[in-house]
């Protein structure tokens, strides 16, 4: 597949990219950024805006680093200090990521670059209120000491890497979670929403973007 054939015009007029790996597209065609919006930042960072004055965010997948840089914008606007840190197995290659149109639609062109083209493993101040890290690895061997208020799992979907979803993986998750923390992801299969469950969430089913009839914020109670 030719790489320029990967990038896709999703219909809010945001990219999307094929991945070359799992032929799975990293966002929906039905509006990328639409749905990055709706699933991360309105469903996650927007829930527990009331109550966090600083906020720790995991993301499963950093891919085309379309939900760091909303989650950027986002901590800017509502001064929140923001510490975010990704996992990425398969980074897209340079060539990929600097022709997405995000910071054409989004602004902050310089910030979307620095996401992508800082050092792994390595801690950026991208801003006095926003620290990032990006983690190149597979979430099978990841382990930390840090914990988190938000995930974002933005895994491809359970039919193409199904070990993601299963019960071993999601209790890793809560494991990371603070009391009180919440994993917000668009799927809502119903596999998906039980192995969350006996993980010890409790799950809520919210509407999804469009295109998708429901989504999952699942919450690790307080106790």
């Amino acid at each position: 597949m030719p790489d320029d054939d990967i990038i896709r015009l999703s219909l809010d007029g945001s990219h999307t990219v094929t991945s070359k790996i799992f032929n799975e597209n990293y966002h929906s065609l039905n509006g990328a950024i639409q749905e990055s919006n709706i699933v991360f930042i309105e469903a996650g960072l927007n829930y527990l805006l009331p109550s966090y004055k600083s906020i720790n965010v995991f993301e499963m997948g950093f891919g085309t680093g379309l939900n760091a840089l909303l989650a950027y914008i986002w901590g800017q606007k509502h001064k929140i200090n923001t510490t975010y840190h990704t996992i990425e197995a398969y980074p897209l290659e340079r060539k990929i990521y600097h022709k997405l149109n995000y910071p054409d639609i989004l602004g902050h062109r310089d910030v979307f670059y620095q996401l992508h083209d800082h050092n792994w493993d390595s801690e950026l101040m991208v801003s006095p209120t926003f620290k990032f890290k990006k983690i190149h690895a597979e979430i099978e061997n990841f382990n930390t000491n840090h914990s988190y208020d938000v995930i974002f799992f933005d895994a491809f979907s359970p039919t193409i890497q199904p070990k993601l979803w299963d019960v071993p993986l999601l209790q890793k998750m809560f494991n990371l979670l603070s009391d009180g923390g919440i994993l917000v992801s668009y799927c809502a299969q119903g596999a998906f929403k039980r192995h969350l469950k006996a993980c010890g969430f409790s799950i809520e089913v919210l509407k999804g973007p469009p295109g998708k009839r429901e989504m999952t914020r699942a919450v690790k109670n307080k106790y």
